[in-house]
């Protein structure tokens, strides 16, 4: 048996063409993560006991559920709301053309959500709690201290841990074509059903995906290189915080009180 390089040379624009269609899926699906693992990571960093406790246990039975029956789940659900929602804002329900993106959008921000709500609370713990003290001394309120101290530092703290479940969510998005979407694999199997080059198709899709994947490792890794100044060491941080983070309002309060002391 040997492979047909001709259809794969020829292969390649086809899932090319597919590529923004898994791009796509990837940012919309990272979105939803990303707002859902921020909401879960506040409702168990504020300790309302009944809230926190409901939030871990919806998060770990998310875990707890394969990726592909949360998928076939959402695509079952997604049209019966779709279609109770025809009408409402101007909203029309098209039967002949359900909303499966959406529905593997859903899927996929739930369950990455989850395992990301670890790396939040686990960002926000990580944060010196003098710098917090530090602040609340300045007269900073509670609004600047997370915007001005502690959102920079997670923000930072957080990207090699995203960045690796960004890349778990490029290569996930495949399992979309199991309900229809038609992204780089689901086009794989289409231009490899025409004449059962399906070991060719795959590995052309195999090639883009690691290729796709290498790219945003490195767009990652720069941005984590540019941003690595931001973050603040436990020793070095009470002696760079309090300019680097602090408000104008905040730096006038302290530059009085050094004066005042002098």
């Amino acid at each position: 048996m040997t492979l047909d390089y001709e259809f794969m040379g020829q292969d390649i624009p086809v899932l090319l063409r597919a590529l923004p269609a898994t791009i796509t899926l990837t940012l919309w699906s990272m979105l939803v993560a990303l707002l859902f693992a921020v909401a879960c990571g506040a409702f168990i960093l504020v300790r309302i006991p009944v809230l926190k406790q409901l939030v871990i246990v919806i998060n770990t039975f998310i875990k707890g559920v394969p990726l592909v029956i949360q998928l076939l789940f959402c695509y079952y659900a997604v049209p019966i709301v779709a279609k109770g929602l025809d009408g409402f804002l101007g909203y029309h329900f098209d039967p002949r053309n359900p909303p499966y993106f959406p529905a593997a959008v859903l899927a996929l921000g739930l369950n990455f959500g989850a395992y990301i709500t670890d790396v939040v609370v686990s960002s926000v713990r990580a944060i010196d709690h003098g710098q917090i003290e530090a602040g609340k001394a300045c007269g900073m309120r509670r609004r600047e201290i997370i915007w001005h101290i502690l959102l920079p530092q997670v923000v930072v703290v957080s990207i090699p841990d995203m960045g690796n479940y960004f890349i778990w969510l490029l290569k996930g998005t495949s399992v979309a074509s199991l309900v229809g979407v038609v992204e780089l694999l689901g086009t794989a199997k289409i231009s490899a059903s025409q004449n059962y080059d399906f070991l060719e198709a795959y590995l052309v899709a195999a090639l883009l995906y690691c290729v796709v994947c290498v790219v945003a490792e490195w767009l990652l890794n720069l941005l984590y290189a540019r941003l690595g100044k931001f973050n603040i060491k436990e020793d070095d941080a009470m002696q760079q915080f309090s300019f680097f983070f602090l408000s104008k309002q905040a730096k006038s309060k302290l530059r009085r009180k050094v004066y005042v002391i002098a």
